[in-house]
């Protein structure tokens, strides 16, 4: 068989549950006069701006915090740094109604600062993720050389750290600003009336006022938009180096030499990360008058007010969809890498396109392309799962991508000239190199179906109700012992991932 022919599973996969929905959809619904009528309005032109001006600044404030913090995490080991690693990945993870109303309990107001507060909290968990793993590769003797001749901090970072990390950094950097542009939930509470992006447009559009054609319209532009932007990310990243890391990380105790730098920079980022994680937990004991723990006591009770289903239906439904994520998502992400590792072109458009289109659209096509036979799926319960790995792949790469390029083809070539076979080679020569990434992306995978919210509220029944999807019932419903019992949801499931994500 050839190595060509494993790529027909991530391909038949990204076709038959992202292309075809999305596909459907545009085809059904969208038209030139809705096109040209959304680019000639006023309103519309100020929600394109207001959605890449935020999303620009919001991403250079994630790259301000998150990459100190991911050389700090991803060259020393200190006590406490898996810790750290936990608090600053797990708001990735967790719903945006948990982070934006804590950062709205923190802030005390709505406007652009809340809202960029809320993007770096939620994506210095990617800059951290992507760069961490191709940072670490780096072989710190090529640092110590530099400094043994001269060279000052800021030349070693700009002559050998950054050519070494610049393709993985823009990789991030595309990301976060995806998500900051796609961004719904953040705006929704921390926007106000007067702060709409592209978005939560569609949303309004489809859901609120039914003109699923300027929905349409709204979600194209968005994608060209987007599409343009990881193009262009693309098309400046220079070529990763191939030097393999030859020490761990450094524990801090053997290295006095910027050792207050790194303690200082995780806890700084720490801090502006936590911060907002703390409000849900306060508000899960505090119900307006009075503290008490009798939210906790509900919900440990296996109770959930005003809604159907009990704790333990939640949380087990959740984590087995974590787990059927990581089943379906890894093992693409692997074949997807190893064949494509050489193929820079048609890696990026696997990883790029389910990024290009809103979490809105996908819902929508969904619904509309799954709800006849033969394939009436739409109600079947392992399509939530299913939809979650599609949403996760893209990460899942671009986390293994840097490992598994950073392997000299020399190690594949001598292990072959020693007569081991390709399967051998993967296992013994391959396999330990990118362990690190392979568990990274694994629990990248799992929290991120943890967290899911966008496309899962559509597909969600009564019999696959997610810890997210509970925990938005219940602080949208009236009742201050509901809505701190959805708090205490919110608690328990920031202790989970932080937990999660640091052991990931």
């Amino acid at each position: 068989m050839k190595k060509q022919a494993l790529l027909i599973a991530p391909l038949a996969f990204v076709a038959l549950f992202f292309v075809m929905p999305v596909g459907n959809t545009f085809i059904t619904f969208l038209r030139t006069k809705e096109l040209i009528e959304v680019l000639s309005h006023r309103s519309s032109v100020s929600i394109i701006w207001f959605s890449l001006w935020q999303a620009i600044l919001s991403t250079v404030a994630t790259l301000a915090i998150g990459l100190p913090a991911t050389w700090a995490l991803s060259r020393f080991t200190f006590f406490g740094s898996r810790l750290a690693l936990g608090i600053l990945t797990a708001p990735f993870v967790l719903p945006s109604v948990v982070v934006a109303a804590g950062v709205l309990a923190l802030h005390q107001s709505s406007g652009v600062t809340p809202i960029i507060w809320a993007h770096v909290v939620f994506n210095v968990a990617v800059v951290v993720r992507i760069v961490g793993p191709r940072w670490s590769l780096l072989d710190e003797r090529i640092e110590n050389a530099a400094a043994t001749l001269g060279a000052p901090p800021s030349r070693i970072f700009t002559q050998v750290v950054w050519p070494y990390i610049s393709q993985a950094t823009l990789s991030a950097s595309a990301l976060v600003f995806t998500y900051c542009f796609t961004s719904f939930g953040v705006i929704v509470i921390l926007g106000g009336l007067s702060r709409r992006t592209l978005e939560s447009e569609i949303f309004i559009q489809a859901v609120r006022l039914g003109d699923t054609r300027t929905a349409t319209a709204l979600a194209a532009i968005q994608a060209v938009i987007v599409g343009s932007v990881l193009f262009l990310t693309r098309r400046i990243a220079g070529t990763a180096s191939t030097s393999l890391r030859v020490h761990g990380s450094r524990k801090l105790s053997t290295k006095p030499r910027h050792r207050q730098n790194v303690v200082l920079i995780s806890f700084t980022a720490c801090a502006i990360v936590a911060a907002p994680l703390t409000a849900p937990i306060y508000r899960s004991f505090f119900n307006g008058q009075e503290f008490t723990p009798s939210a906790w006591r509900t919900i440990f009770s296996g109770a959930l007010p005003s809604l159907t289903v009990s704790t333990q239906e939640v949380i087990g439904t959740s984590m087995l969809f974590a787990f059927a994520t990581a089943f379906i998502c890894i093992p693409l992400a692997l074949l997807t890498t190893s064949v494509l590792a050489t193929n820079k072109s048609l890696l990026n458009i696997l990883t790029s396109l389910p990024l290009c289109i809103s979490a809105a659209t996908v819902g929508i096509g969904l619904i509309i392309t799954f709800d006849a036979d033969p394939i009436a799926w739409r109600g079947e319960r392992w399509l939530i799962p299913v939809v979650h790995a599609l949403i996760a792949l893209p990460l899942a790469i671009r986390v293994l991508e840097p490992a598994i390029s950073a392997i000299p083809q020399s190690l594949r070539h001598a292990a072959s000239t020693l007569g081991s076979t390709p399967m051998r080679t993967w296992a013994t020569v391959e396999l330990p190199i990118v362990r690190p990434a392979l568990l990274r992306a694994s629990g990248l995978a799992m929290a991120i179906s943890l967290g899911e919210f966008g496309a899962t509220s559509f597909l969600t029944r009564s019999n696959s109700t997610t810890l997210p999807i509970a925990m938005t019932q219940l602080l949208g419903r009236p009742g201050a012992a509901t809505q701190q019992a959805g708090f205490a949801l919110a608690s328990l499931m920031v202790v989970f991932t932080v937990g999660l994500m640091s052991r990931a």
